[in-house]
């Protein structure tokens, strides 16, 4: 970048170290930093300069690097290290864009204010949800190597069982380590996107689909709640096969079996296929968790 930066091709043609400069006659109006040693073999090492064949002028960039077999292996570590922050920091910088559009969009990753209180710390770990809880918590902090291979979490169970909390919590847990989430109803989200069709509304249809199908986590609470529309169906399609190609991790709670979710759609929607091919993605890029017992709703979070 250092080179990039004068304009001119072949810049590594013009790089010399200041003792080469002196010895070569080149102007410069700044003097060199005095040469260092290599600490691992004690060779001189001088700073580098490019110099400009057009004015005949120096630029000045780092000392040269020692080629000593320890130095190499020092340099390429150092190097590698170098290219891990940059692209964390690149990703950061990518992820803080993501949190803010959807919050411009959705508002806080359109998790609902009774939600928010939904996580890991006061979900009520018994016999009957232990599993799904250890397992959640586990795809949670290990969310990165999930992430890699796109896959994400199926919640089946009864009505109060904790299927929400836990996705949820999975939800909030990665918004507080930085990672863009879009968690919502499966009304919520298909109403959102009905919303983008009013007049006085900012957002575009597009821009909505964007984020959905890019965000880093999806999580689509209560499939199947939704009035199935052609239209709503195809939504839920349009979003979910995208993320199934682009292996991006979904995260989905339902109180229906599979057959349930294809009778109820195919009905309303009448389009068999499309209602099919949903439940057959989501299985494949999803493990399934089953949770039984009471309905724990009735108790005060």
């Amino acid at each position: 970048m250092e080179c990039e930066s004068l304009g001119f091709q072949n810049s590594e043609n013009f790089i010399y170290t200041s003792k080469e400069i002196k010895e070569k006659g080149y102007k410069y109006t700044t003097e060199p930093e005095l040469p260092i040693t290599c600490q691992f073999c004690g060779k001189t090492l001088y700073q580098r300069g490019v110099v400009n064949p057009i004015t005949n002028s120096v630029v000045w960039l780092s000392h040269e690097r020692c080629t000593c077999k320890k130095a190499t292996e020092y340099w390429t570590r150092y190097d590698k290290k170098q290219k891990e922050l940059q692209e964390r920091r690149r990703q950061e910088e990518e992820n803080r864009r993501k949190r803010e559009k959807i919050n411009e969009i959705l508002g806080d990753s359109g998790i609902g204010k009774r939600f928010k209180n939904r996580t890991f710390e006061n979900f009520k770990v018994d016999a009957e949800n232990k599993e799904a809880y250890t397992n959640a918590k586990l795809y949670a902090e290990n969310f990165q190597k999930f992430k890699e291979t796109g896959e994400g979490l199926y919640f089946t169970g009864g009505n109060g069982t904790g299927k929400t909390h836990l996705a949820v919590a999975i939800a909030l847990y990665l918004i507080n380590k930085g990672i863009p989430v879009i968690c919502m109803t499966s009304i919520k989200l298909l109403q959102e996107i009905r919303r983008t069709y009013d007049r006085d509304r900012n957002v575009s249809e597009y821009e909505l689909l964007k984020a959905y199908k890019e965000v880093d986590l999806l999580v689509i609470d209560d499939l199947g709640q939704e009035n199935i529309t052609d239209w709503s169906l195809m939504m839920l399609y349009d979003i979910i096969n995208d993320r199934y190609e682009n292996c991006l991790p979904t995260i989905i709670t339902t109180n229906f079996s599979d057959e349930d979710l294809i009778r109820i759609w195919s009905q309303k929607a009448n389009n068999d296929w499309t209602a099919r091919a949903i439940v057959s993605r989501l299985h494949e890029m999803t493990m399934g968790i089953t949770i039984n017992g009471r309905d724990r709703r009735k108790e005060v979070y």
